[in-house]
């Protein structure tokens, strides 16, 4: 795998964790070769990935790769909370004030996978994809 070698110290334990909570780490899996994705977090498999490729393509990947595994990541937390099933960490979307260009990510979001019910743990995940420590706690919290 390439995309570890461009991830923060946080970065490398959020992926530790995520191996630690039994989910299956790959990178560019088939989901990423029309270049909609960055990453993604397939719950009936438990499969966690990155479209390392896509990511490199694009300005600042090092940024990018880390936020990716912050965000995915979060979908592995509330995955855990929900036993197999995504729930939201229970974070009021009040409190979690996002840009509109992360709104807009959330849009593009819902409408790949084709899923309303995702905005609360979108929202989520958006918002925490730049707090990997929070992220880290979430991890342990609801995972182990």
């Amino acid at each position: 795998m390439q995309f570890p070698l461009y991830l923060t110290s946080e970065g490398k334990q959020i992926l530790d964790l995520v191996a630690k909570a039994h989910f299956n780490i790959r990178e560019n899996i088939s989901w990423c070769a029309d270049g909609s994705y960055y990453g993604a977090t397939i719950k009936e498999n438990k499969t966690f990935f990155i479209c390392t490729k896509t990511i490199l393509k694009g300005s600042d990947p090092k940024r990018y790769l880390n936020e990716t595994v912050y965000h995915e990541a979060v979908h592995v937390a509330q995955q855990c909370k929900g036993r197999n099933h995504l729930k939201p960490i229970g974070i009021p979307i009040s409190q979690m004030p996002l840009p509109s260009n992360k709104m807009v990510d959330i849009q593009a979001s819902i409408r790949l996978t084709k899923n309303k019910s995702m905005r609360q743990t979108e929202h989520e995940a958006f918002w925490l994809e730049d707090k990997p420590k929070q992220v880290i706690y979430y991890l342990k919290k609801f995972c182990f």
